[in-house]
């Protein structure tokens, strides 16, 4: 069986994988004009190719569908959502420093769990989170930020454990960076 797709188009204000990277462009030249920070998470849910397996295509969209909206209504004003598919979502947060967006990352998280555990299943349902934010007078780039965080999500699922249901924000080890190409140094604590 294949991870489902929801369709989330109802909901209004949930971006697809093409508005994401419209908006995340734009925000990125209104935080370089300003020299604020932008910041992106990255978020995938964890055992939920199980829940699916175990629950139907049905409950796994209704899942996909609840955590939309319960991400909209946390999302800080001016944030973006976006729906990438399978069950990744993504959050561009205009004017908010890595230390901000972790700490909202970590509140999304004990959000989520709680939400999804009460829908049953083994294990439960839970998310993983990666945090990005643009470093401060460099020169950088909206996709190597979107890369930074996905890359940072990606690593905790694999290589921390218990390999879910985690906030990471901190450095990767310097063979994941190639895949960035990101000059050295221009990404604190990458």
């Amino acid at each position: 069986m294949t991870v489902v797709h929801a369709d989330l188009r109802a909901l209004p204000g949930v971006l697809d994988r093409k508005a994401l990277m419209q908006a995340l462009e734009s925000s990125a030249q209104a935080s370089r004009a300003s020299g604020h920070s932008l910041a992106v998470l990255t978020l995938d849910i964890d055992h939920f190719k199980s829940y699916q397996d175990e629950q139907g295509q049905a409950s796994a969209e209704q899942v996909l569908t609840q955590l939309a909206m319960l991400l909209q209504q946390l999302q800080p004003a001016g944030a973006s959502l976006a729906y990438l598919g399978a069950d990744e979502f993504v959050l561009i947060l205009p004017d908010t420093d890595i230390a901000a967006a972790a700490a909202l990352a970590e509140k999304l998280r004990e959000r989520i769990a709680s939400a999804l555990a009460q829908l049953g299943g083994q294990p439960p349902l839970s998310a993983t989170i990666g945090v990005a934010a643009s470093p401060p007078k460099q020169d950088w780039n909206a996709s190597t930020l979107l890369a930074l965080a996905d890359s940072r999500m990606t690593f905790a699922k694999r290589r921390l454990l218990p390999h879910h249901n985690l906030v990471w924000a901190g450095t990767i080890p310097s063979d994941w960076c190639l895949r960035l190409e990101v000059e050295p140094g221009v990404w604190p604590t990458l």
